[in-house]
């Protein structure tokens, strides 16, 4: 393939890479709230050129038709999608670049003579005027006489050419507002670096356009580099080939230089084909076929699951009245259970309303089970376990004595099930009035 031979004008490489997608809502690793994903509203046909345009709309193509959808940042998702037979007759081959001061888009279409040139068309509404193929230095073929050789004028200069029209590739087109250039993608101009190449032309102020300039070592490498975009006039992103498959690049940017490029986190590259990456306030959407199909790709917010408050039972207050039996023990146990600490409270509360020479008895049983020696001991521990606790609430210490009767005084002497063995094992407090008559020593 001939390429069109142009003065090279490359770009100035300055400053660090920066990436300008919110790396705190999109971390680059999924997380429990976003999950990077193929979006719902893809299809099984092929998603692909994918351009952002006015507001919040996108344009996409799917195999040969073109679509518009509309950006929801918040459930990173395109809606709306619908095809858009007035974008579909224009011919548009690739993406589609917005230039909003002129109410214009750019787009390429294959001309007369087999090139992808680009073309212009105003926008009017939801309607576009014819496209209009633009200027270009260097890239205009001056029609021969009859019997004549062709010509190509050429940076000023006109060569006689061969017989048949060299090829000239100018795709994927981005505008850059602030520098009034057009960004768009080509293999085969002289003085690139190798394969394609990023390019871009800026107005000469009658209409036509100046000679394409390359975009510089900062972007271009001897592999291919494609689909660029420019984010709020600051970072440029990219897709390239340079590591063997594509995947997307991006570098600080400013008409003047553009920094040096880096990878984007391995969430955006994968071993698949990665590309054609558009950024809206910071969201990130892209072409991807890493799902098996080629699709667009993006942080999808993850459903918010709500968890229910738990309902808390409203507790029923506990009025205390000696004697106060604690039914708090499992079997061959002196651990309290739950319920206890609600009781003991209580209990605590109304002790200190009684005069403070009010002297308590805790006294400890157990049910039927066991030997006599083993249950005495038992009924002991439980007893002091409540005493410990009372204690531990502030009740003074010489005004509570423990007691433990064992199995000697049950409450059911012939207990047929575990009901009524749990009503046996207990510790009973009450006001001790006559020591002698309520202590049994033993």
């Amino acid at each position: 393939m001939k390429r069109i031979l142009l003065p090279l004008v490359m770009v100035l490489a300055g400053g660090s890479a920066f990436a300008a997608i919110d790396s705190v809502k999109y971390p680059g690793t999924p997380d429990e709230n976003y999950e990077f994903k193929s979006l719902d509203s893809n299809t099984s046909e092929k998603e692909q050129f994918l351009s952002l345009y006015k507001d919040s709309t996108v344009i996409f193509m799917r195999d040969s038709k073109v679509f518009t959808g509309v950006i929801d940042t918040t459930e990173t998702e395109i809606k709306n999608i619908k095809e858009d037979k007035a974008l579909e007759d224009l011919g548009i081959h690739g993406t589609v670049a917005y230039d909003a001061k002129n109410s214009k888009i750019y787009f390429s279409l294959e001309d007369e003579y087999g090139n992808d040139r680009l073309y212009e068309s105003t926008i009017d509404g939801s309607s576009y005027s014819k496209p209009v193929k633009l200027v270009v230095e260097g890239f205009e073929v001056v029609k021969p006489e009859r019997g004549r050789s062709h010509f190509l004028a050429n940076a000023g200069w006109n060569y006689v050419g061969k017989p048949e029209i060299p090829t000239i590739e100018m795709l994927n087109p981005f505008f850059s507002e602030k520098c009034g250039r057009i960004y768009f993608t080509s293999s085969n101009i002289e003085n690139g670096k190798g394969g394609k190449d990023i390019w871009y032309i800026e107005p000469k102020g009658d209409g036509t356009w100046k000679a394409p300039v390359n975009a510089g070592e900062a972007v271009n490498t001897d592999s291919d580099e494609d689909f660029a975009f420019i984010e709020n006039e600051a970072q440029i992103y990219f897709s390239s080939n340079r590591d063997g498959n594509y995947n997307i690049f991006t570098a600080k940017f400013d008409c003047g230089k553009t920094g040096e490029a880096s990878k984007l986190d391995t969430v955006y590259n994968t071993p698949s084909y990665d590309a054609n990456i558009v950024v809206k306030d910071q969201t990130p959407f892209l072409i991807s076929d890493r799902g098996g199909n080629q699709d667009i790709w993006a942080w999808v917010l993850l459903p918010i699951i709500e968890e229910e408050e738990p309902v808390i039972p409203e507790l029923e207050p506990i009025v205390i009245t000696f004697p106060w039996a604690f039914y708090l023990f499992d079997f061959d146990k002196y651990e309290l259970t739950e319920r206890f600490l609600r009781e003991i409270d209580a209990m605590v509360e109304v002790m200190n309303q009684l005069p403070p020479e009010t002297r308590f008895v805790v006294e400890g049983h157990t049910d039927q089970r066991g030997s006599d020696k083993y249950n005495d001991k038992l009924s002991l521990e439980r007893a002091n376990t409540v005493r410990d606790k009372l204690l531990e609430k502030g009740i003074a210490p010489d005004r509570v004595i423990a007691v433990g009767w064992g199995k000697q005084r049950p409450v059911i002497a012939d207990p047929q099930n575990e009901e009524e063995f749990y009503q046996n094992r207990r510790v009973v407090v009450d006001i001790l009035t006559d020591e002698a008559t309520q202590i049994r020593k033993k």
